[in-house]
C-alpha cells in the first residue's frame, strides 16, 4: 500500500545568509504539506544565521540544526543526506524560497514510487504564487539520454540539486563530490542514472535569488579549477557506464567551459586568463573528438570576439532556451 503521507526531508545548507534566511525558512515552515523534517546545516556562519536557525528549532520540532566548521556545501548536503529519515528528499539553498504548495505539488505525482524525482520550474523574480491548481505534469522514461535532455528543458533548474524532489533511494549510495563549485553538475549524471522516471511540473514553484555570492556572480578564483575535475567525473561516468552518451557529455562539458570562459573575459585578471587558456584548449580537444564547433576553437582571438556577442544575445531567456536546445 502506498504511504499516503510520507516524511519529506528538506536539506538546507547555511552560510552567512542572515539577510535571506528567515524568508527561506518561513517558506518551508508554512508548506501546505507539513509532514516534513527540515535539516539545517550551518557551515560555520559568522553572521546572524545561526541565531535565526536556532529560533526555528526552538519553536518548530520539525527543524533540526547541525553546526559544522566551514566544510563546504558538498559536505553540508552530504551530512544532511546522512541524517535524513524521509522517504523523499529535497534540497533548498538558504537564499532562495519556495511557493507554499511546492512540496505538495512535487510529491503528488511521485508519491509511493521509487527511483524517481520530480522537478518544477523556477523564477529569478520574486513573483511566486502560493496556489497552483491543475499543474501540467509530464513523465519522461526510457533511455538515459532522453532523461538528461528532459532535465535540461528550458525554464527548469537543469543540473542543480534544488528544484527537485527525489525518492530516498536515489541517494542511497550516492554523495556529492568534495568540490568547492560544480559539485552539483558533477553528480547529476549518476542521479539521472539512478532513476527510471523524471516528472516535470509546469509551474514556477521556486524563487532562485541571484545574489552577489552566487556562482554566476563571483569573481574568478582557484576554485574555478574544479571545472576540470567536474568534466573528468562526467566523462569517466559516460565511458564506464553509458558510452552511448559520451559525445553528448563532451558537448555538455564544452558548454560549461564556455560559461567559465565568458566569465574569464569579463574578469581579465592574470588568473582568469590562465583559466581561459586551459578551458579553450580543452574545448579544442573536445570539439575535435565530436567533430562539432571546431571553427569556434581554432583561434583564441576569434573566440574572444565571438563570445561577447553571444553573451549579449543569450541574456534573453527565450533565445537562451532555443540556443540551449541547439547546442545540446
Amino acid at each position: 500500500m502506498k504511504n499516503l503521507k510520507p516524511l519529506v526531508s528538506v536539506i538546507i545548507p547555511i552560510y552567512n545568509v542572515e539577510k535571506y534566511l528567515q524568508e527561506c525558512l518561513e517558506s518551508v515552515a508554512n508548506q501546505t504539506y507539513n509532514n516534513l523534517e527540515i535539516i539545517l546545516i550551518n557551515d560555520g556562519s559568522f553572521d546572524g544565521s545561526q541565531i535565526i536557525a536556532e529560533k526555528y528549532i526552538e519553536k518548530d520540532k520539525r527543524f533540526h540544526l547541525v553546526n559544522q566548521d566551514c566544510q563546504g556545501v558538498s559536505y553540508a548536503r552530504n551530512k544532511g543526506l546522512d541524517l535524513a529519515q524521509g522517504s523523499y528528499i529535497m534540497f533548498l539553498d538558504s537564499d532562495d524560497k519556495i511557493a507554499l504548495d511546492t512540496v505538495e505539488n512535487l510529491l503528488l505525482p511521485i508519491n509511493g514510487k521509487h527511483r524517481i524525482f520530480s522537478m518544477a520550474k523556477y523564477s529569478t523574480r520574486d513573483t511566486l504564487k502560493d496556489n497552483h491548481a491543475e499543474a501540467q505534469v509530464i513523465s519522461v522514461k526510457g533511455k538515459i539520454i532522453d532523461r538528461i535532455k528532459a532535465v535540461q528543458t528550458s525554464g527548469y533548474p537543469s543540473f542543480s540539486p534544488w528544484g527537485k524532489l527525489y525518492s530516498q533511494d536515489v541517494f542511497k549510495t550516492l554523495r556529492f563530490p568534495n568540490l568547492s563549485i560544480h559539485e552539483d553538475t558533477s553528480i547529476i549524471l549518476p542521479v539521472i542514472d539512478n532513476v527510471d522516471e523524471i516528472v516535470l511540473i509546469n509551474q514556477s514553484l521556486w524563487y532562485y535569488r541571484q545574489v552577489k555570492s552566487s556562482l554566476t556572480n563571483i569573481k574568478i578564483s582557484e576554485k574555478n579549477d574544479d571545472i576540470f575535475e567536474k568534466n573528468k567525473l562526467q566523462i569517466n561516468f559516460a565511458k564506464e557506464k553509458h558510452p552511448e552518451i559520451l559525445d553528448y557529455v563532451y558537448m555538455l562539458c564544452m558548454n560549461e567551459n564556455d560559461f567559465v570562459m565568458s566569465k574569464c573575459l569579463k574578469d581579465k585578471s592574470d588568473l582568469s586568463q590562465k583559466l581561459f587558456q586551459r578551458c579553450f584548449e580543452q574545448n579544442r580537444k573536445f570539439s575535435e573528438k565530436i567533430q562539432q564547433r571546431r571553427f569556434l576553437y581554432r583561434s583564441p582571438s576569434v573566440y574572444r570576439v565571438i563570445m561577447p556577442l553571444m553573451d549579449k544575445v543569450l541574456k534573453s531567456d527565450v533565445i537562451r532556451g532555443v540556443v540551449k536546445k541547439f547546442l545540446t
